[in-house]
């Protein structure tokens, strides 16, 4: 499924590319949308972004379910751009594959993005998305959307909507609530009672749903926890399913399974559960830093 991935260049991106006129197109909004320095060059969508989230015992610049959020926005950017008009349409991931690279640079480094358009049909779009750090691959991604219209959107979420619930006038993320731990065996839960529509904000507006990358961070959170608390690791690879939304006001329960590790690799099973329905589900590997297992 992946190319051959080359170290790339590294060098200051200009943006030549409207914000608010790729926001028109699109279906998600700040905070959760927070590319910059945009620019289209050959129908390749170049963007840089940085981590937002506190540091945690992932390696690299930034942690890779954040680094998947930022990636999925990338995909679907350059599949709106390459529309025939200028209409809103919402681009929901539904699959995802992750690919990543072990990276030296910093917490908090800038990180480069490259998305390029795989396929486009009026009802499905597919995305590769390259990211690198310090001059270095860091991730490849593969993400693909169901396309809606504005109209069957609505027509289809029409008992989700809130019209008081817009893009929160906040600069980042919010966190989610703690919720409760609990490990038996080689599973581990946390189990949030209630999301709240700040956990939501920019996704979407009127129809407050908990981002799939939100989701899919809880859970590699709690594989690496499996791991020993403050144990360093990266992820070398995922695979991402989404079969529905998590909306504001519903319960969650996130569950890590670890399946089998070999040397310094571990496998995990890992799902999400709204309201007791899955909602996402996620194949994970996660491999721990050498020098704490010699």
């Amino acid at each position: 499924m992946f190319h051959t991935v080359m170290p790339v260049l590294s060098c200051p991106i200009e943006p030549n590319l409207d914000r608010a006129e790729v926001l028109r197109r699109i279906c998600v909004r700040p905070p959760y949308f927070a590319l910059e320095r945009m620019q289209l060059h050959r129908e390749e969508l170049v963007a840089e972004v940085h981590a937002e989230l506190p540091r945690s015992a992932e390696l690299g610049p930034i942690q890779g379910a954040e680094l998947s959020r930022h990636a999925a926005i990338a995909g679907l950017c350059v599949a709106a751009l390459a529309q025939p008009d200028d209409q809103r349409r919402y681009y929901l991931a539904q699959r995802a594959t992750y690919r990543g690279f072990e990276s030296n640079a910093p917490y908090g480094s800038s990180v480069t993005l490259r998305a390029s358009l795989l396929n486009l049909t009026r009802r499905e779009a597919t995305a590769r998305i390259q990211a690198s750090a310090a001059g270095l691959p860091l991730a490849d991604l593969e993400v693909q959307y169901t396309i809606l219209t504005d109209s069957a959107f609505a027509r289809l979420f029409r008992s989700r909507q809130r019209p008081d619930f817009v893009a929160q006038t906040v600069d980042r993320m919010p966190p989610l609530p703690e919720g409760q731990l609990s490990h038996v065996g080689d599973t581990w839960t946390r189990r949030i009672a209630e999301v709240p529509a700040e956990a939501c904000a920019g996704h979407f507006d009127g129809y407050p749903a908990m981002p799939v990358a939100i989701l899919m961070g809880q859970l590699s959170q709690l594989a690496g926890l499996s791991l020993g608390q403050g144990q360093p690791f990266w992820i070398p690879q995922a695979s991402v399913e989404a079969q529905d939304f998590c909306w504001a006001g519903e319960s969650v329960a996130f569950e890590a399974q670890a399946n089998a590790h070999q040397g310094l690799q571990h496998d995990f099973a890992c799902r999400a559960e709204a309201s007791g329905r899955t909602v996402g589900q996620m194949q994970l590997t996660l491999q721990r830093a050498a020098e704490i297992c010699s």
